[in-house]
């Protein structure tokens, strides 16, 4: 079974004695005794797979995702995924085979081509507004167009946040990371930290990661 992110939390609190044993095992990640280090760990824990990754050169599995827009008559600004960090051009119609690439120049390009706004029929390019970080269309869709459906890829944000959110990897990497878990724990809530013992453990996780020798530096600060 995959380790989530409260398995993480657990680890890392038994490592530094907040945790005796099973019989304390978190059940959530919110405990009022213990909730700034239980919030300490979550934010930890999501730096320390950042570093892994970094580390071992590699790109998290899970950092592209799919949506889509519906094309709606008389609108040309559209709602993206709310965990967008990067959106990958084309967006596609696959029922009609039809592309919206970006814009040359971008959303100040459009409003200098139109700028009335006003232009309507089928859009054929867009940019993301960077006033509310919509997607806006150089053209608003007519009823004609209304309904189409557009799919886009997108990088998204890989912040893991709820207790049932799943490592990307497997739980021998888990069990490798949780000692450079630690020595961040320690350094942010003791003001301790072990820069040899948090670089042999992230190049051992990096190196079940990849399979490969790793470097040896893995300062979290660089």
């Amino acid at each position: 079974m995959a380790k989530t992110l409260l398995d993480g939390v657990n680890a890392i609190l038994k490592r530094v004695k907040l945790i005796a044993g099973d019989a304390e095992v978190l059940s959530t990640l919110t405990d009022g005794s213990r909730q700034t280090a239980i919030d300490n760990a979550v934010q930890i824990i999501n730096e320390g797979v950042d570093a892994l990754y970094t580390a071992s050169k590699k790109a998290n599995p899970k950092e592209q995702a799919e949506s889509t827009i519906t094309l709606v008559a008389g609108t040309r600004s559209y709602n993206l995924a709310a965990d967008l960090v990067q959106l990958r051009w084309p967006l596609i119609d696959k029922t009609n085979t039809q592309y919206l690439t970006e814009y040359p120049g971008g959303y100040n390009a459009i409003l200098i081509a139109d700028p009335e706004q006003n232009d309507t029929g089928l859009p054929i390019a867009g940019a993301i507004s960077p006033i509310d970080g919509k997607l806006y269309l150089d053209r608003a869709p007519t009823s004609a167009e209304a309904g189409r459906i557009y799919t886009y890829q997108y990088d998204k944000d890989l912040e893991l946040d709820s207790a049932t959110d799943e490592f990307p990897f497997s739980n021998i990497v888990f069990r490798a990371m949780v000692p450079a878990w630690v020595q961040l724990w320690k350094r942010e809530q003791r003001d301790q930290f072990d820069q040899g013992l948090f670089n042999l453990s992230i190049g051992r996780a990096a190196e079940l990661l990849t399979q490969q020798q790793q470097r040896s530096s893995y300062n979290p600060r660089c």
